[in-house]
This record gives C-alpha cells, structure tokens and sequence, in this order.
C-alpha cells in the first residue's frame, strides 16, 4: 500500500453561507470557486502576519480571500464571485504623493534707489 498525503477540509458557516476549503479547492454553497487547492507554499510560516496572510481570509465587510485574491463577496442574503482574477490582497500600500510645493517667490534684484 502506498502512503498517501493526509487529505483535509475546512467547512465554516460565514454570512449565511458554507465555505469549503479541500483538495478540491475554494467552494462556497457547493459552487466551486477556484478549483486550485492550497499548497505547502501558501502555508503560513512563522515571521508572517496572520492578519494580512493571503492564503486565506474571512474579512470583516464580507470579502473573501482565497491563494491571494479577492475571489468573493459573502453576505446573508447574496454572493458575488470574482474567482481567481479577483483583486489582489493584501493591496499594495498606497504612498501618498508628495504636496506641491508652492513657487518660490520671485526675487526683484532690480533696485530703484532714489535720493
């Protein structure tokens, strides 16, 4: 008999829903979603933040993240799937352009002096 990796699933009840993760990838109320299932890549390692891992996230407006996208909008009453070309998560973080500096004031170096 051959050994075989140990196969798993998680099953949540989120905003009315069933969201399954397994080997047969991302499905929320049977649908499947994204058919790629995680890999030992996607694991989280121990320096990463859990809070803004991409492997997998329940956020709290409804969004869900799934392999490092935004694959569906969960809430009671419907659900949107965007799938794996959803929107990339974590976003980048947004740099604030610098102000425009004001013009320098002109310099009047032509004196006029009168006695």
């Amino acid at each position: 008999m051959k050994p075989t990796a140990p196969q798993g699933r998680l099953v949540r009840q989120w905003q009315g829903h069933t969201v399954e993760v397994s080997e047969r990838g991302l499905a929320i109320d049977g649908r499947t979603v994204d058919p790629t299932p995680l890999a030992a890549e996607d694991a989280l390692r121990p320096a990463d933040d859990v809070r803004t891992h991409p492997s997998l996230q329940f956020l709290p407006g409804g969004a869900l993240v799934y392999r490092g996208h935004v694959q569906a909008e969960v809430h009671p009453q419907e659900v949107t799937v965007h799938g794996p070309t959803g929107t990339l998560w974590p976003p980048e973080q947004q740099h604030d352009p610098p102000a425009p500096q004001p013009p320098a004031p002109e310099v009047d170096d032509d004196f006029d002096i009168d006695l």
